[in-house]
């Protein structure tokens, strides 16, 4: 794929993050006021609902579309999922492989429905976890922003 096609790539994949982060921080922001997770109203199950669902998109587009695109503009080529981390690591936009790594076991199993036994173990996971995902969110638009400069040329 030509560059100028990856970096159009890059930036709808950056702008569908944005409104991504917009619907997550919406939902945090709810969240994040339930003091008792093990007494939610049916209000509170609802917004949780939604939240999981947001912070799963968001950290999809993020892991298999941002950093991707980002990782083969770099580097001209495809990488595995573990490169593309370790390149994320390695340029700063991630503060660690192995956060990186607990946060996309997060997203499979809400993806894959496999905590619902443990549905209150889960809210508090994505909780804990969502400012450290809004973070390499952030992170990654800022380094998206340079990276357009630096092809451009500025």
């Amino acid at each position: 794929m030509k560059k100028a096609n990856q970096f159009n790539l890059l930036k709808e994949n950056l702008n569908a993050l944005k409104e991504s982060l917009r619907w997550l921080n919406r939902s945090y922001g709810i969240c994040k006021s339930y003091k008792n997770l093990h007494e939610l109203p049916d209000e509170g199950m609802d917004a949780f609902e939604s939240f999981t669902s947001r912070f799963a998109r968001t950290t999809g587009l993020l892991f298999n579309k941002v950093f991707r695109s980002i990782a083969y503009l770099e580097e001209g080529e495809q990488m595995s999922w573990l490169d593309t981390i370790l390149f994320m690591e390695k340029t700063g936009i991630i503060d660690s492989a192995e956060e990186a790594r607990l946060i996309k076991e997060l997203r499979n199993d809400i993806v894959h429905e496999y905590m619902l036994n443990d549905i209150i173990s889960l809210f508090g996971e994505v909780t804990k976890k969502s400012p450290v995902l809004l973070r390499y969110c952030d992170n990654a638009i800022e380094y998206g922003k340079e990276l357009e400069r630096k092809i451009r040329g500025e």
